[in-house]
């Protein structure tokens, strides 16, 4: 028989205290709603059903057309509170799905504004804290081959994140500091592991909690140039993201780096070989960090005429240095059309053309788009959206190379109610076999 792994008692306590802190967060929360009777927000429940590949054998075969299918589904809901409560306004974001609960996010907007320190004057002060709570879940392929995401046993609720994003604006200068104390182990709810129990004894699967910090700091000039600055310690810039819920920033153990980019260097007019170059602009960006060698780019931005520009890069720092090539757009009314060219040879092309529409009543948008060029056509699609009082809808139909043939890739419908202050969306996707994907969302905004 099959031994189920034992949690320490530790986590058992740590678990413990975690439910009696959401309780009590939950508390407060609707505490203050009830004194101060106030708050606003939204609340969403949505029905995604997609089609099962029909069975013709004995064994499953993927992606055989037929008209009548089997359907699988999946149900989520979200709330999104605020609570103002003077001082500061109060969030709750909760969401669950047809597996159990994705996530709790408790998050506080302190908004001082302008801070008198001894005569030193700090606008647009603001200091906002959160927490997060969240069940681990992994992508997968299930019997189907259809990407699904499941829980990771014991699908307990965890603690993942607490940080605080202070912000400050002295001297034109904007300081932002984020400072985070996280689960450097929580899995990705977008990756997929070997069979999984977290938390576990194993050491490598234990929650690994760590302190990181990215410092941005960023300056615009009334003549336009830009200066950005960010740092970061134990930390890198990629996001954090548990299911349904991500922020930007994470904690990196062992990563520093540093980036600093300058923009919006107005060159003027340049002639060059002949031609002159209209509102020519300059950026440089470089970074150093501990895991990599010194990057950097500069990048150039000009108009050839009123409708038509161009642009550039260079690789810095790199042996040899690379050019990213040269890209050429003009805007000739409603079209659009763009061209890349690398080694002066033309690798590849886009044309657009995009108008509203005024049916009396009716009133909307259309639109068609195209690109390729070395392979010939290798995207193609058209899309319009109209609206009319409580009713509108859109619809897309996409066409691109597959393989050695270029063919249907999708047809996208949707159509939307809006009772106030309710909205009600039906959406239903079909690809190159059927349907893909439909999907019925109810929400209300308070």
């Amino acid at each position: 028989m099959p031994l189920t792994p034992q949690r320490p008692p530790t986590l058992e306590r740590t678990r413990s205290v975690l439910w009696v802190l959401l309780g009590v967060i939950l508390v407060l929360v609707f505490g203050v709603v009830s004194s101060h009777g106030q708050m606003s927000g939204r609340f969403g429940l949505d029905i995604v059903a997609r089609r099962i590949p029909t069975t013709l054998t004995g064994e499953i075969k993927l992606d055989t057309p037929s008209e009548f299918v089997m359907l699988e589904f999946a149900i989520a809901s979200k709330l999104v509170l605020t609570v103002p409560v003077g001082f500061a306004d109060l969030s709750l974001d909760v969401a669950v799905n047809t597996a159990g609960p994705e996530h709790f996010v408790f998050k506080g907007n302190v908004a001082l504004g302008e801070v008198d320190i001894y005569g030193l004057i700090l606008e647009g002060v603001s200091v906002v804290p959160e927490i997060w709570f969240a069940v681990p879940f992994e992508t997968v392929l299930d019997v189907n081959n259809l990407p699904n995401s499941v829980l990771i046993p014991p699908a307990d609720t965890l603690f993942v994140r607490s940080a605080v994003t202070s912000t400050v604006t002295l001297a034109g200068f904007t300081l932002k500091q984020l400072l985070m104390f996280e689960d450097v182990n929580f899995p990705s709810p977008g990756s997929s592991y070997d069979p999984l129990y977290y938390p576990s004894q194993s050491p490598s699967l234990k929650p690994q909690y760590a302190l990181g910090s990215l410092t941005t700091i960023s300056w615009r000039a009334a003549c336009g140039i830009s200066i950005s600055s960010v740092s970061g310690i134990d930390a890198a810039q990629a996001g954090k993201s548990v299911k349904g819920y991500s922020a930007s920033g994470s904690v990196l153990p062992g990563n520093w780096f540093e980036n600093i980019s300058v923009g919006g260097i107005s060159l003027g007019d340049i002639p060059c070989a002949g031609v002159m170059l209209y509102d020519a602009y300059l950026g440089v960006g470089v970074t150093v960090s501990v895991t990599q060698t010194m990057s950097g780019t500069v990048s150039f931005s000009a108009k050839l005429t009123e409708t038509v520009s161009l642009g550039s890069s260079l690789t810095l720092f790199r042996h040899p240095s690379q050019w990213g090539g040269l890209s050429v757009s003009t805007s000739l009314g409603p079209f659009r059309v763009s061209a890349r060219l690398d080694q002066l040879e033309l690798t590849s092309l886009s044309a657009g053309f995009s108008s509203s529409l005024n049916l009396g009543s009716v009133t909307g948008t259309y639109g068609i788009s195209a690109s390729g060029l070395e392979r010939g056509m290798t995207g193609l699609s058209m899309r319009l959206a109209i609206a009319q009082g409580m009713f509108s809808g859109n619809t897309s139909i996409s066409f691109a190379q597959s393989a050695a043939s270029f063919g249907f890739a999708s047809l996208s419908t949707g159509i939307a109610l809006r009772l106030s202050p309710g909205v009600i969306t039906f959406q239903a996707t079909f690809g190159r076999f059927g349907l893909t994907r439909a999907a019925v969302s109810t929400g209300v905004v308070f």
